[in-house]
């Protein structure tokens, strides 16, 4: 037998240090993910309605309404980048003309009644 034999592992000492300084991160974040995966459908249904009521409440706007304030956005989205803002901000900006944008495009087509040909 030699001195190395009587020598604690100093690889297994390691490893068990590791295992005891992570082990309360990595239950943290199971936990948290596990919260989190038990809120997602509450919180997808609830961004849907809003965005479903957001929608209807804009389509009751004139088209020029629309326009208008869907422009002053992509101006404010334009201003933003030119002033070299953070691409969140730019985004920020932006982000309303979209869904005006969508909201003049998923509007409800009115039919149109037939007319008599004139002889």
């Amino acid at each position: 037998m030699t001195i190395a034999d009587f020598e604690p592992n100093s690889r297994g000492r390691r490893l068990t240090t590791v295992l005891r300084r992570v082990s309360g991160p990595i239950e943290a974040a199971r936990t948290g993910a596990t919260s989190l995966a038990r809120r997602v459908p509450e919180t997808m249904n609830a961004t849907l309605a809003g965005a479903s009521a957001t929608t209807s409440a804009l389509q009751k706007l004139p088209d020029s309404t629309l326009r208008s304030l869907a422009a002053s956005s992509v101006g404010l989205g334009a201003g933003f980048y030119l002033t070299g803002r953070r691409r969140l901000a730019v985004a920020a900006g932006v982000a309303p003309a979209l869904v005006m944008g969508a909201a003049i495009a998923l509007r409800p087509v009115k039919p149109v009644a037939p007319t008599e040909a004139k002889t």
